[in-house]
């Protein structure tokens, strides 16, 4: 029958029975509908475990090009930082380290090979910064300053400090400093002053500079540069 229709009864205990009729029309509809719903529902859930996988595939990429950018970033940097040095540098006095680095590779048996990235290269980790170096000589005292910054905003910094003095034949030599005077433990900055000797046997016009070397906590170097007399030395 063409206008036949199903009968739906609601039967409660304190009410009595209600009886609906329903065409197979909109009962169709009603089991269409819910297959419908399911499919999206599906259909959704099934989307956003796509999209979660894709986010998360984009969000490693992304973090692997940063840490590139970083790498080259420092790399970029740091030769910047050599080509600023050495547009800084006295021509002759720079000469004459080269001249010396050239003879000795040229004489390793009889004098030990200049690094010159040890004497120039500039390391910086971003975790100090050194400002306002000065240096005043009196007679074989040298005397020392400069400021230290903590870059580490969340948290405070120790280490240790250390100079070297730098020949205009290219020889590293060390200075004996007094440790307690370059010893920190920063929360945001610290003027550090010190005084040491000139290496025995050796004058102000045989020396080119001073390196600082700073070491954090763990030992490693965290900063170095070098800082030639004529850029830091008080007339």
């Amino acid at each position: 029958m063409s206008d036949s229709k199903y009968s739906v009864l609601f039967m409660r205990d304190d009410r009595d029975v209600t009886r609906y009729r329903v065409s197979p029309f909109w009962l169709k509809m009603f089991v269409c509908s819910q297959i419908f719903l399911l499919l999206c529902a599906a259909g959704g859930i099934y989307m956003g475990v796509r999209g979660f996988k894709i986010n998360a595939d984009l969000q490693s990429e992304k973090k692997g090009l940063e840490q590139r950018l970083v790498d080259a970033e420092v790399r970029l940097e740091r030769l910047g930082n050599m080509e600023k040095i050495l547009e800084s540098y006295d021509p002759t006095e720079l000469q004459s380290l080269l001249s010396a680095a050239t003879s000795e590779a040229e004489q390793p048996e009889e004098r030990e090979e200049v690094n010159l990235n040890k004497i120039f290269i500039r390391t910086d980790t971003r975790q100090v910064g050194v400002e306002n170096m000065q240096a005043k000589l009196a007679g074989r005292k040298l005397s020392v300053s400069f400021e230290l910054n903590n870059l580490q905003a969340s948290k405070s910094m120790a280490g240790q400090a250390d100079f070297v003095f730098l020949t205009k034949g290219g020889k590293v030599e060390d200075a004996e400093t007094n440790k307690d005077d370059l010893s920190f433990q920063i929360q945001r900055f610290k003027r550090i002053q010190t005084t040491f000797l000139l290496p025995e046997g050796m004058d102000q016009k045989d020396l080119f500079g001073l390196r600082l070397e700073i070491r954090g906590k763990d030992g490693d170097v965290i900063f170095a540069e070098t800082y030639p007399f004529y850029h830091i030395l008080a007339s």
